[in-house]
């Protein structure tokens, strides 16, 4: 069925080229045979420039006579001149009666059947036109010859019902020839060449809306750019495909690594609240601070967990509010490395400090950045051994340049290009660090929202180098 449909679509196309072909055909050929026609018909459509014939007719008012002797007036004489011609008057006995620059060769009397001829064949290598001048009771013939070079004459005799019968089945055979060769046309050229090319890319499309996306197209011909597009659009799609099934499947993965992150201090929260409930046992005032005090902090673990959730949509919906303000960045930097390093786990880590000026100026929102970089800073920290050299420096060129290096595991090269995105959660860690999974998405969210880039390089074995722009 399916190629019964391909073949039938492949006609469709061909049959629409040779339709449309054949109908231009044909009204080619009766424009031709209209215009023909009426430049045979009309041979003075140009009434600016008379013809030989009209200016033969109307000469006979130059025509004057002196003493019952015709002659040209001046005006007739500049006429002559002016197109290069000749003219001879006879009487009625055929004899010359005056000339002007008529060539030696013509002939000064005529025979009824040499004056008869004259008008049909050419004299003196000229074109010869006559006309008439009466003058009382007498009639005057005058002769104009035009050069052969301007003006040519030729003599058609035919027969009328002969040439209506020819013209119409010479009409006929010239039409079915048109269609023959619009018909070899249609088939071999835009059946061929351009019709299935056509059917390709509509098959082409057929198969990306099918979710096809393997199929690579020959770029040639006339549709060479519709098959690039073709074949970079089957690209995209294939690499789209491929980024959402491994992010969906590191979805799924987040969705079970938080389930159970919940579900620990979820037991723990319910466990300790059972005990406390428990009206057969009497607590101390130790214990009951000592139970307090975990079901505070797995509660605020889940807090945190729902809030870094909730963060990262709000901005990618472009819904959370930056309350910007001038920011000593070199200040900043420091206080967020004290902040960590006061921190009991992180008291002992090899932390750098390298700034190139202890007052670098940027117009920031300086919660949400500290939060950004404090979550990069700890990421260095809790995801590589405990002996790692984390080396952070600051600096300004056109704009300020903030890099977190260490000399760590490194992030394995499959792993690099979804660090940034939701979901991901570090694997190259000895400890199993709760987490929400959220925190380098949240730092890039942060970074951009602050009109700054961030970009991270890693060698697996040798460390990491987080660059960030603002």
């Amino acid at each position: 069925m399916k190629i019964r449909n391909k073949i039938k679509t492949n006609w469709n196309i061909t049959t629409r080229f040779l339709v449309t072909l054949i109908f231009i055909v044909i009204i080619e050929l009766f424009v031709n045979l209209f215009w023909g026609g009426q430049m045979t018909t009309y041979n003075n459509w140009i009434s600016i420039y008379p013809t030989p014939e009209k200016f033969t007719l109307n000469f006979s008012k130059y025509v004057g006579f002196k003493n019952q002797t015709p002659f040209i007036k001046e005006d007739g004489i500049r006429q002559v001149q002016k197109n290069g011609a000749w003219i001879q008057i006879i009487d009625e006995n055929f004899r010359e009666v005056y000339s002007f620059k008529k060539p030696g060769t013509v002939s000064v009397k005529y025979t009824p059947i040499e004056f008869a001829h004259i008008y049909k064949y050419d004299i003196a290598n000229s074109s010869i036109f006559i006309g008439e001048k009466k003058h009382g009771s007498r009639s005057f013939s005058y002769i104009i010859g035009f050069p052969l070079n301007r003006v040519a004459k030729h003599t058609l005799v035919f027969n009328p019902s002969s040439l209506r019968r020819f013209f119409w089945n010479g009409v006929l055979l010239l039409l079915g020839i048109d269609i023959l060769v619009a018909v070899i046309i249609s088939y071999f050229v835009f059946g061929k060449r351009m019709g299935k090319p056509l059917q390709n890319i509509i098959n082409g499309i057929d198969e990306l809306s099918r979710g096809n996306y393997e199929t690579n197209y020959l770029e040639k011909g006339v549709y060479k750019g519709v098959f690039s597009n073709l074949n970079n659009l089957g690209r995209t799609l294939r690499e789209n495909r491929k980024k959402r099934e491994e992010l969906d499947k590191m979805r799924d993965t987040w969705i079970s690594s938080i389930s159970h992150d919940l579900k620990t201090p979820l037991s723990s929260i319910k466990g300790y609240a059972e005990i406390m409930k428990d009206p057969d046992y009497t607590f101390s005032k130790e214990e009951i601070y000592q139970y307090s005090e975990i079901i505070y902090n797995k509660s605020t673990y889940i807090q945190s967990l729902i809030q870094d959730l909730n963060l990262t949509y709000k901005f990618k919906n472009k819904a959370v509010p930056l309350k910007k303000e001038e920011t000593n960045m070199t200040l900043l930097l420091q206080d967020t490395i004290i902040e960590i390093l006061n921190n009991p786990l992180y008291s002992n880590k090899n932390v750098n400090f390298y700034p190139e000026d202890e007052n670098i100026e940027a117009f920031v929102d300086k919660k949400f950045l500290r939060r950004a970089l404090a979550n990069l800073i700890l990421n260095a920290i809790i995801h590589n051994r405990d002996s790692v050299q984390i080396d952070i420096s600051i600096y300004k060129k056109d704009k300020i340049h903030i890099t977190i290096k260490d000399n760590g595991r490194g992030i394995p090269e499959k792993d690099l290009n979804y660090v940034f995105e939701r979901y991901y959660r570090g694997t190259n860690t000895n400890s199993c660090t709760e987490g929400s999974g959220l925190g380098m998405a949240i730092s890039k969210q942060i970074i951009d929202a602050q009109g700054g880039s961030i970009n991270i390089e890693s060698t697996l074995g040798e460390g990491t180098t987080i660059s960030i722009i603002l």
